[in-house]
């Protein structure tokens, strides 16, 4: 069985990008032979068109065909995922563009729940991306209440500071926030590198901060956020996150 990885945090945080480039560490520390699945649960904002944006429509599928089905298998959910041509030891799946959660009729916790199992069945990491309010919906519930290991996500920024105040007690009581979750501060943006050191008088123990990237948001702004980064102060920092969940 492989291993489920939560990646959640507060609005804007970057959980989208670090579950994808922590899916390449994955896969780089194991020379491409560990499988890697990342599962993008937003349905607000569906993720996959903003990481494969150029990927004609043919080559894109959706996680709501598979959760749909009467009954679904191993094949039915390796079918919808999009793959990189060059890795293809890494999955994705995810929302299409325009599809919100009126585009599929509703699934259970127990579904959802299955639907984990087949992946941890065929994959060694299981990543999801997770919605920053746990009852978005199933995906994110039921992923925050079983994976083995959390990366939670801040940012030095007064949003993300008020959203922590607003909801930590709250997830706390229902038990999702554990001794062992991996915290991690990531300076999304340029203009929070100033604020970086103040913030984490705040948010109290971090294990790894995330720097700022040009190169990433390079990436973003072409729509290749899937291929390799070369940067190498912003991969040891992804690194660092991946030997912790391993």
């Amino acid at each position: 069985m492989g291993k489920m990885i939560a990646v959640w945090g507060s609005p804007g945080s970057g959980k989208t990008t670090l579950s994808v480039k922590l899916a390449e560490a994955l896969y780089n520390r194991s020379r491409g032979k560990n499988s890697v699945i990342v599962v993008f649960t937003d349905i607000v904002t569906p993720s996959i068109p903003v990481v494969f944006p150029n990927f004609r429509a043919e080559d894109v599928y959706s996680i709501g065909t598979v959760l749909s089905k009467p009954d679904f298998f191993a094949d039915d959910v390796v079918s919808n995922m999009v793959m990189a041509k060059d890795r293809m030891n890494i999955g994705y799946l995810g929302y299409k563009d325009s599809e919100n959660s009126h585009s599929f009729p509703e699934y259970n916790e127990g579904r959802a729940k299955y639907l984990y199992d087949i992946l941890l069945g065929i994959a060694d990491y299981v990543i999801v991306d997770c919605m920053s309010l746990p009852d978005a919906n199933n995906l994110t519930k039921v992923a925050l209440e079983n994976a083995e290991q959390k990366v939670i996500l801040w940012t030095p920024d007064l949003k993300s500071m008020s959203f922590r105040m607003s909801q930590l007690k709250t997830f706390d009581s229902r038990g999702y926030m554990k001794e062992r979750d991996f915290l991690v501060m990531n300076v999304a943006r340029q203009e929070f590198e100033l604020a970086a050191a103040d913030a984490v008088l705040h948010l109290g123990k971090i294990d790894v901060t995330v720097p700022y990237c040009v190169a990433l948001t390079e990436q973003y702004m072409e729509g290749v956020l899937f291929e390799p980064l070369k940067d190498k102060k912003f991969m040891q920092a992804i690194k660092a996150i991946a030997e912790r969940t391993v």
